[in-house]
């Protein structure tokens, strides 16, 4: 892939953003209340967009993309791994997005629900190539047209009246979707920021793009349901084809991402000299999940894949700031860390103790640092066992 400009850097991360899943998201926040519910939202995505932006400025300082930086952490049969488990939940999610996509445009088009599904298939993939095999001003065009006709969604809502919601979410638990969302993309930033200009435009453009794009989308759901008390679809559906066109932008600019960074993550396993040719079957592959599997049952098992980015992101950014540059083929001490992390991760999240991002890389952290040091005055190299 060519150099990418910051203005591009920083529309892409916007693009990525702009999705049913955040409106959504965004939404489920609305008992909460305008006041605690918007800062819910802008404090949880300050602090996950800091650590997805940080994700990437590592791979651009150290020129590697996300799953190459994970190797340098984890080792090369550690990197595998999560690799094949990245690849998983990405092409996962593109289905999930495609299917998302077509549910919400087969009313506003007046479509079947089959058909639409294959539309928007069919528009991820030729997105998907043409992204990197011809101009990314196309994309650039499309994300400020995008931005555009949201800002005229945001004009439909009428804010004198708010509607009387029930519901017991919690500040906390609105605090962790917010982190959530933004730490959910670390394994896919580094695959585009290593292609970026400089360490500064790196960071600034990512976080900016994705904080500005995500913070939007999740006040857009919050209002939406607070000031119409409307389903996001009902809502979307009631402005006609703005409503349609922004649904199907939304996702394509999305779902591209995903699968580019399967592909790009696929090279810690496979041998692969073509990338063309595994987005088109990528592309492909993504289209069938959505055609033939349960996503309501596959989302969960998706969600517990994604677990382990936490503490595995946790350990590559113990290794940059404390300056473990060394390489190995198997991180012994590091996959430990990373077991005890996704373990903590799942169980905070099933009392529903604290903010278990935060919680997580605290443990982990603490566990990793103090494990490091000790190994490392006895003469032991971080744990670390060549295989």
């Amino acid at each position: 892939m060519n150099k990418i400009k910051n203005s591009s850097m920083f529309l892409l991360w916007i693009g990525a953003s702009i999705s049913i899943a955040e409106i959504y998201t965004g939404s489920v926040i609305a008992p909460l209340g305008i006041s605690k519910g918007v800062c819910a939202i802008l404090l949880g995505h300050l602090l996950g967009t800091l650590l997805l932006a940080f994700g990437g400025y590592i791979s651009f300082s150290n020129k590697r993309t996300a799953m190459e930086t994970v190797q340098d952490s984890l080792g090369l049969i550690g990197s595998k791994i999560v690799a094949f488990l990245n690849v998983l939940q990405l092409l996962g999610w593109s289905a999930i997005m495609i299917i998302q996509g077509a549910r919400a445009i087969s009313p506003i088009l007046s479509i079947s629900y089959k058909t639409s599904l294959l539309l928007v298939s069919v528009i991820v993939l030729i997105w998907s190539y043409s992204f990197f095999n011809y101009s990314k001003k196309v994309n650039d065009i499309c994300v400020i047209s995008l931005v555009i006709l949201c800002i005229f969604m945001f004009s439909k809502i009428d804010l004198s009246q708010s509607v009387a919601l029930s519901g017991n979410l919690n500040f906390t638990t609105a605090l962790e979707l917010s982190i959530a969302m933004p730490v959910s993309w670390l394994p896919v930033i580094g695959d585009f920021t290593k292609n970026g200009r400089t360490k500064r435009g790196v960071f600034t453009s990512s976080f900016l793009g994705y904080f500005i794009g995500s913070t939007s989308m999740f006040i857009l759901g919050f209002f939406i349901t607070i000031f119409t008390g409307k389903d996001i679809i009902e809502f979307m559906s009631s402005i006609g084809i703005i409503g349609g066109l922004i649904i199907l932008l939304s996702t394509v600019t999305t779902t591209f991402i995903d699968i580019y960074s399967a592909v790009i993550s696929s090279k810690q396993i496979l041998k692969i000299k073509t990338e063309n040719n595994y987005i088109i079957i990528y592309s492909i592959i993504a289209a069938v999940i959505a055609f033939v599997f349960p996503m309501e049952n596959y989302e969960n098992f998706l969600l517990t894949i994604g677990s382990i980015f936490v503490p595995v992101y946790s350990i590559v950014f113990l290794d940059y700031l404390l300056k473990n540059n060394k390489k190995h083929s198997f991180n012994v001490l590091g996959i430990i860390s990373v077991l005890i992390g996704m373990f903590l991760f799942n169980y905070f999240n099933k009392i529903s103790f604290g903010i278990p991002t935060l919680l997580t890389i605290l443990c982990i952290s603490i566990i990793y640092t103090i494990s490091t040091k000790i190994l490392n005055s006895r003469g032991v190299n971080r744990g670390q066992a060549n295989m």
